[in-house]
């Protein structure tokens, strides 16, 4: 946190003072759920670290005394997890992620929230934008990469995979049971970094944007004032685009109320917050 933003923090620690642990190392992040933790007087605090841990090493840290829980970021983290847990949802099970670890009594319970945003970005937009999506391919072969699958798949969209290591990309499609075709695909999600980055530079990814009619980018590289250049191609091309945001901020508020609900505020009462609540202390 730089000097500049430490006047407007008072966190509240005590010895009933739990932990968040996030794997994203985002500078803004850390400010703005701590911000809002201590607009609601939760005797919360959110950390969040850059550097790799493996899922055990994690599973760890979740499991000790002083954590509520954890949002699940990593590269892998988000399947790779899962045996460490002692008990997952159904959502969960079947897109093969975990994205929210409560701590209770010691005990993890493993959450997707991912999902909940992902499909609530995507029938927005096709419904506001009107496009007939039939086919879809999933750049990247990551745990998003298994929740968009899940997602399209049950709204009836035939769903195929690319990505940069093809080795890779073939053992995901196998799990997810994805056949291979050919495009120009309707949708393209990407569920990588990619988007930070100049896209000629991104194996293969040029190719499935071509005839595409809309894209949605996981990645959110403007949150930290980055260019997107995905968001760039498609304002170039005319290419309906959807934000990751708006798959976000859906999966946020569900995430939050997670974490939220049931542990103590300052004055050790038990807090409940809604979906409203939420909204206007993070300010979304």
């Amino acid at each position: 946190m730089n000097n500049n933003n430490l006047e407007s923090f008072n966190l509240p620690f005590n010895t009933n003072t739990l932990f968040l642990f996030s794997t994203s190392g985002s500078q803004s992040s850390l400010e703005k759920h701590n911000k809002a933790l201590q607009s609601l007087s939760a005797n919360l605090s959110y950390f969040t670290f850059p550097h790799k841990i493996s899922a055990k090493e994690y599973a760890n840290l979740l499991k000790s005394p002083i954590t509520r829980g954890g949002a699940v970021t990593g590269q892998g983290l988000k399947s790779e997890i899962i045996p460490f847990l002692d008990e997952i949802e159904v959502l969960a099970k079947n897109t093969g992620a975990v994205n929210t670890v409560v701590n209770r009594n010691g005990k993890l319970y493993g959450f997707n929230t991912d999902a909940f945003g992902f499909e609530t970005a995507v029938r927005k937009h096709i419904g506001e934008s009107g496009l007939e999506i039939k086919s879809a391919v999933i750049y990247g072969n990551g745990g998003v990469s298994g929740v968009a699958s899940y997602v399209l798949k049950n709204m009836g969209i035939n769903v195929t995979m690319r990505g940069r290591n093809q080795g890779r990309v073939n053992k995901k499609m196998e799990e997810l049971r994805l056949k291979d075709f050919s495009g120009p695909f309707d949708l393209v999600v990407n569920a990588t970094p990619m988007s930070s980055y100049q896209l000629s530079e991104v194996t293969g990814f040029l190719e499935i944007l071509e005839g595409s009619k809309m894209v949605f980018d996981h990645n959110m590289p403007e949150k930290d004032n980055k260019i997107n250049y995905l968001e760039q191609y498609c304002l170039k091309t005319d290419t309906y685009f959807i934000p990751g945001k708006d798959m976000y901020i859906p999966q946020m508020i569900k995430q939050w109320r997670l974490f939220i609900n049931g542990a103590l505020d300052t004055s050790g009462n038990k807090l409940e917050v809604s979906e409203n609540d939420i909204k206007k202390h993070w300010n979304v």
